[in-house]
């Protein structure tokens, strides 16, 4: 949208308007943490016409709900399109916070200890020069060359910024590429590159940076729920945001107090942090706003079940019984048919991205899968051995 753009009702079907809200929201996301762990002070006024976008595609969003409200019941059900348009808000306006730390140089220089760390998707930065295997070559042949798939979030060409290219988008010499995939198809990729990840200049004290490592997941991962709870209309996922949202406060408590007292830490280097914790609580809240209808049994509205058909993603919830104990996840069957573990709770801890093997379960243990509906024949099957 330009600046100068007038506000004005447009006839936009609302699953393209909420499909694009979260999706921007979600690139806005990734910016701004590539922004603060990177020291990227570039991102930030690339992302305000993004989040004003946003606004724009928000507004619209309510003009074209407004209209569809025909009474009580449809004002009910409607409330589960609205929860969702004021967390992506939130979630936008948090992104561009994080990113305008490293706007005014208060950046958490540990994207590279970060990538290291991270079990799954990771967002890295590189850029393509005389020996770039990418250069000259599409996003599409850079697929086939790496041999798998990943997610170009941003192209930087000179003063311009490209979000989400096509796969026909073609890279030339200079382009500053931010790209995100599982974290074996970046080590791919900077393997291709000759790029090697180099941590030695990293100061922050270890249990510090494992905390804010696990917060940033831990919000992150609450968004992802939010929406799956949202679209599969599941009330146990949305409770179970509730129980994440009491981690991310008992960490984000203890957090702040280590890092005031932490002596080796400027004064600038506590505030960047600080405001790092406050933000990804921050991100925590919009996910439980974003269910807040669900948790109060309001079915959401048909355009949400519409969009739960037009997306192949499911989640579950496994409760572990004693016939499991000592046992390891894969044991569940969950390693066929793409069912994807994403996290373990244990005693009130949220465990992310456990590992199948070597981990042995307990009684009372809930692991949330992700799965695609392809399996739901097998997932029944194993929530029924669950019961």
């Amino acid at each position: 949208m330009r600046k100068d753009e007038e506000l004005r009702y447009k006839p936009v079907p609302l699953t393209d308007l909420l499909s694009q809200l979260k999706n921007l929201s979600q690139i806005l996301m990734s910016l701004a943490y590539c922004s603060i762990f990177f020291n990227d002070d570039t991102l930030y006024k690339e992302m305000m016409e993004l989040d004003d976008k946003i606004d724009y595609l928000k507004s619209l969003m309510i003009m074209q709900a407004s209209l569809a409200i025909r009474g009580g019941e449809d004002a009910e059900r409607m409330l589960s399109v609205f929860d969702m348009a004021a967390s992506v808000d939130k979630i936008s306006e948090v992104s561009l916070d994080i990113a305008k730390l490293a706007y005014e140089n208060l950046s958490i220089d540990i994207g590279d200890y970060l990538f290291i760390n991270s079990a799954t998707n990771f967002i890295y930065v590189i850029e393509i020069d005389l020996n770039s295997p990418f250069k000259g070559k599409t996003i599409r042949e850079a697929f086939d060359l790496v041999k798998q798939i990943f997610d170009v979030v941003a192209v930087k060409r000179e003063r311009s910024f490209i979000i989400s290219p096509s796969e026909d988008y073609t890279f030339v010499l200079g382009d500053k590429v931010y790209i995100k995939g599982f974290t074996e198809t970046i080590r791919n990729i900077l393997k291709l590159h000759r790029i090697e990840i180099d941590i030695g200049g990293l100061k922050l004290n270890r249990e510090i940076l494992e905390n804010i490592i696990y917060l940033k997941n831990l919000s992150e991962f609450m968004i992802d729920i939010a929406y799956g709870a949202l679209f599969t209309s599941s009330k146990e996922l949305a409770n179970e945001l509730l129980s994440m949202e009491e981690a991310v406060d008992e960490i984000t408590e203890q957090l702040k107090i280590d890092v005031m007292k932490d002596k080796d830490l400027i004064d600038t280097q506590k505030l960047a942090l600080i405001e790092f914790i406050n933000y990804c609580e921050y991100l925590a809240d919009a996910a439980i706003d974003m269910t807040y209808s669900l948790r109060k049994d309001v079915k959401p509205h048909p355009i949400i079940e519409k969009i739960l058909e037009e997306t192949d993603e499911r989640y579950a919830i496994l409760k572990i019984g004693g016939e499991y104990e000592d046992m390891d996840i894969v044991d569940l069957g969950v390693k066929d048919f793409g069912i994807d573990v994403l996290a373990l709770k244990r005693e009130g801890y949220w465990y992310l991205n456990p590992p199948i093997k070597g981990w042995k379960l307990r009684e009372g243990d809930e692991i949330i899968i992700q799965f695609y509906r392809e399996a739901d024949k097998e997932v029944e099957k194993i929530l029924g051995r669950k019961r």
